[in-house]
């Protein structure tokens, strides 16, 4: 995704995060994930539906053990599933923080999904 210089985004935009928004935070870390969460539906993912899932550091969320370390792989890892909408070497040791949370909030669902539709055409 680019973003023209001089571009304008409203904050209408973005999305509200922190404690403020009810989010559960990652332990400051450089490569380490969440414990194991309880999805409240399944997830289908390629065939296969997930009821459980981990938050990692570095930007991916995977469904069958946390993925702990950052290794620039070719997508798709057939043997190890996980969505990467980001995926960096984040250290967040120090400064900088992850946030997540689990939601079934309609009205957030609905802007997550046109914001993805918007990015895949």
């Amino acid at each position: 995704l680019r973003i023209p210089s001089g571009t304008t985004i409203p904050l209408s935009s973005f999305y509200s995060y922190g404690s403020a928004a009810n989010d559960t935070l990652l332990p400051p870390n450089d490569d380490d994930s969440s414990p194991n969460i309880s999805l409240p539906a399944p997830f289908l993912f390629f065939g296969t539906n997930y009821s459980t899932i981990f938050v990692n550091n570095n930007g991916d969320l995977s469904f069958n053990q946390p993925w702990s370390s950052y290794a620039p792989t070719q997508f798709p890892i057939p043997t190890y599933p996980l969505v990467a909408p980001y995926q960096a070497n984040v250290d967040t040791i120090g400064t900088g923080s992850v946030w997540y949370r689990i939601t079934q909030n309609a009205t957030l669902l609905a802007k997550a999904a046109n914001n993805i539709r918007s990015l895949t055409g």
